[in-house]
């Protein structure tokens, strides 16, 4: 039985490491980066790009996929194919979506390239998922009050095709953030309504996204002349499985179980490729949460899903028992000694997540 390991990563605001430069790019990677002020968002200063470059391809090398998911990467696909060339040997071919400040791109191993494609971001294939998604606001309901987002960073699709007919659509998300001017407890406890409203518009954007995530794949990748290709989702959902103060306050409820769908409909039903027991252990990000007093949470927010088809044995595509997991041994041998310090020192602020398919 042939195996495929795919994987998503994470990482960290890869456009520093081509000094946060995008339009007037040098076509080079620095020896430092000193810092810069990008939008809200202060990127931080490394002292040693290329020693940075090394410990997340010493990752990437560690965990080995075929198929690699990465969010927040380069604006460009020059600047991810330099980096391929330069420390992964030139062994990965670039699949790239819309240009932003956090890119996201696909790494397809040049051993199985020849059988992946990807559907252009701009192109008919994708045009669900560049339309406008109309909402209202919390506490809005004149149609004048309505507004309208769009991802800002659009879901990269993948068909990989082993043979003639046997098809598996991957696609690679990174949602919108929960970041919003919601940032201190104090703000929550004493009712702060500009920073709470904008914290409450923040989730329904991210919920938009999921919602019109899903709309795509069932629309568009599950048609009739389709329903029979399996699907994988992986990447950053920016939404782990534990609750916040807006689950409880608001009943705006895991973003997470919107993808994966309603057990009233088997046949669209999506599965975590994590068994259970790993799934109630696995964390890849830490921070501290405002929410919490500041206290560091760890949370699962990259993960990997499958379809029906896929985890009901209806293709020939399955996860491998026990396959899917969190990749700490990988990231933790790229991690100076209390790595917790400057920018430098750690390969990313997330894990990578991996799974085996067989076919």
């Amino acid at each position: 039985m042939a195996k495929l390991k795919i994987a998503t990563f994470n990482i960290e605001w890869m456009i520093s490491l081509f000094g946060a430069e995008w339009k007037d790019w040098s076509g080079q990677i620095p020896a430092t980066f000193p810092g810069k002020r990008l939008g809200g968002i202060q990127l931080a200063k490394i002292e040693d790009v290329p020693a940075l470059c090394r410990r997340i391809a010493g990752v990437i090398k560690a965990v080995d996929p075929r198929i690699l998911g990465i969010q927040e990467g380069p604006p460009l696909k020059a600047q991810m194919e330099l980096f391929v060339r330069e420390y992964l040997d030139d062994k990965y071919i670039v699949h790239t979506s819309n240009s932003r400040t956090q890119t996201l791109h696909a790494l397809v191993h040049k051993s199985i390239a020849a059988r992946v494609s990807s559907f252009p971001h701009d192109g008919p294939e994708t045009a669900l998922l560049r339309a406008p998604i109309p909402f209202f606001p919390w506490g809005a309901i004149e149609p004048r009050q309505e507004l309208k987002h769009a991802f800002d960073r659009r879901p990269l699709v993948l068909t990989f095709e082993p043979s003639p007919g046997k098809r598996l659509r991957i696609i690679n998300v990174h949602a919108k953030s929960k970041f919003s001017k919601l940032k201190k407890p104090e703000q929550w406890y004493f009712a702060d309504r500009e920073a709470i409203t904008d914290a409450l518009l923040a989730r329904q954007k991210l919920s938009a996204e999921i919602l019109r995530l899903r709309e795509y794949i069932l629309k568009e990748l599950r048609s009739a002349a389709a329903s029979s290709d399996p699907c994988i989702v992986l990447g950053d959902f920016n939404d782990g499985p534990y609750r916040d103060v807006f689950e409880f306050k608001f009943l705006l409820h895991e973003l997470l179980d919107k993808l994966v769908g309603s057990f009233l409909e088997p046949d669209s039903y999506f599965k975590h490729a994590m068994t259970p027991d790993a799934l109630r252990h696995a964390a890849t990000v830490s921070f501290p949460d405002p929410m919490q007093d500041g206290h560091t949470v760890e949370e699962l927010i990259d993960h990997i899903l499958v379809s029906p088809e896929i985890w009901l044995a209806k293709s020939p595509f399955r996860v491998k028992d026990g396959s899917c997991k969190v990749e700490m041994d990988a990231y933790q041998a790229f991690c100076a000694e209390g790595s917790d310090g400057p920018r430098g020192d750690r390969p990313s602020d997330h894990r990578p997540v991996s799974a085996v398919i067989q076919y």
